[in-house]
């Protein structure tokens, strides 16, 4: 096949497939091509339309696919930049054949990894947002993500789903499953309410291993009752008060959930199924799922990720490895004393003994767009001593709690604090005194022995 430029594409990979079409490698895996089913002249001109559209939008950095050209009659698509080693995040969602959930799980990336994969997702969905765009078909066949377990990028790609907040679209846009209900029925079009609905079915059923609303109700019933749990018709998995479509497949909730993410989930999949108004933004995912993330520890024994309040390793049983805990405040200003006022938060991360702990920008400078660009390194030992490594462009501090020394660290350079003593502790500013900034306290020192 050929692009409207006359340059010859070849097909080397299917990547991705759906009811709107298929995405495939070309180029030696520099670009992809999206082949829509559809080979109408109103589609074609559509879609023509639409890129052209997309192409002067101000899409800064955001990690959405660009088009690049249009395929040439009789095909209908488009080429598009793809990053390398990526898959569709449709991988990490269910094990294949009689592979056993638990260690798939651990192997896939864990529950670290995918809350990470979403958070990131969830601010490149809020980064359309804000421009007055909604993505139309979240998916995971849309959403792409890091092969290499070591990466943590996402792309989305179907770009041509991309439209005005609220335009009105047929439901050949929709992805069976995870659109919203409104959209499947045609009563309303696409718009960022509709966008959170399906991020919150993909977000929970990766972390779940289990559908939002095929429960064993749907599972052991006819097809017809799937078609009428997607159009919200069914109560979902885990509604308060109908417990008739609970499910014995999946995750535990509590595992893989803390209690800010199942109070968004029931936001979403109770009120927020008919009043969409009333369903968690993808911005509020995006806050829960990063701090979820925080508050992981990665297992010394089975290597799997887990929320670090639970007195085991929910994978294996062993005892938690020794963490801190940095609880993340807010310096507002000072009294006229000069003593610190601190606004409270509910915000934290673990700092795993022996495990490189990485403070972004989202912590650390409470930046708009929840950055992930690394600000401070901390190193906690097994001699009970905290390194911490700037890696910002500006200094930082560490203070002492009851008074104690003040130490500035100047970018590219560590200092080491010793954390055995209870009764004093140490403050990580990220801001001069005198001007408001975030503050992590390390205000409690969890020691375990996981012999």
């Amino acid at each position: 096949m050929r692009t409207e430029d006359d340059q010859a594409v070849e097909l080397t990979r299917r990547i991705g497939a759906g009811g709107q079409g298929e995405v495939w490698e070309a180029g030696g895996g520099r670009i992809a091509v999206k082949l829509l089913h559809s080979r109408d002249q109103r589609a074609a001109e559509r879609l023509a339309t639409q890129l052209r559209t997309l192409r002067l939008l101000d899409l800064g950095d955001l990690p959405v696919a660009r088009p690049l050209a249009l395929l040439r009659p009789p095909n209908l698509g488009y080429t598009m930049v793809m990053l390398a080693d990526m898959v569709a995040l449709r991988h990490l969602f269910a094990p294949a054949g009689r592979t056993a959930l638990v260690p798939w799980y651990t192997e896939t990336g864990g529950l670290r990894r995918r809350l990470r994969l979403l958070g990131r997702t969830a601010s490149a969905l809020a980064g359309l947002h804000g421009r007055g765009l909604c993505y139309g078909d979240p998916s995971p066949v849309n959403v792409m993500v890091s092969e290499p377990l070591d990466y943590e990028q996402v792309y989305l790609i179907d770009v041509d789903n991309v439209a005005v907040t609220s335009e009105v679209r047929g439901s050949a846009y929709a992805t069976r499953g995870y659109a919203a209900p409104e959209v499947l029925a045609g009563r309303l079009g696409v718009s960022s309410l509709s966008d959170a609905f399906s991020f919150a079915v993909m977000a929970f059923e990766l972390l779940t291993v289990v559908h939002p609303f095929v429960g064993d109700k749907v599972y052991d019933g006819e097809p017809e009752l799937e078609d009428k749990a997607f159009a919200g018709d069914l109560p979902w998995i885990e509604h308060s008060t109908d417990a008739s479509n609970r499910s014995r497949f999946g995750l535990a909730r509590d595992v893989v959930l803390t209690s800010g993410l199942r109070t968004l989930a029931a936001r979403a999949f109770e009120a927020g199924v008919a009043d969409p108004t009333a369903r968690p933004t993808v911005a509020e995912w995006r806050t829960k799922l990063y701090e979820a993330a925080d508050l992981t520890l990665a297992c010394p024994d089975c290597h799997g990720t887990y929320l670090g309040s639970r007195a085991t390793c929910p994978w294996c049983g062993v005892a938690p490895p020794p963490a801190l805990f940095a609880q993340v405040l807010t310096q507002v200003g000072l009294e006229a004393a000069g003593k610190p006022m601190f606004a409270e938060s509910r915000q934290a991360l673990l700092v795993q003994r022996q495990v490189v702990t990485l403070v972004s920008a989202r912590t650390a400078a409470a930046a708009a767009d929840e950055s992930e660009q690394p600000i401070v390194d901390l190193w906690y030992d097994q001699n009970d001593l905290l390194t911490v490594t700037n890696r910002w462009d500006r200094p930082v501090w560490l203070v002492g709690v009851s008074g104690g020394p003040r130490m500035a660290i100047a970018v590219g350079h560590d200092a080491t604090i010793p954390l055995l003593n209870r009764r004093s502790g140490w403050e990580l500013h990220f801001g001069p005194a005198h001007e408001p900034h975030r503050v992590l306290r390390f205000n409690r020192l969890v020691r375990r022995d996981n012999r």
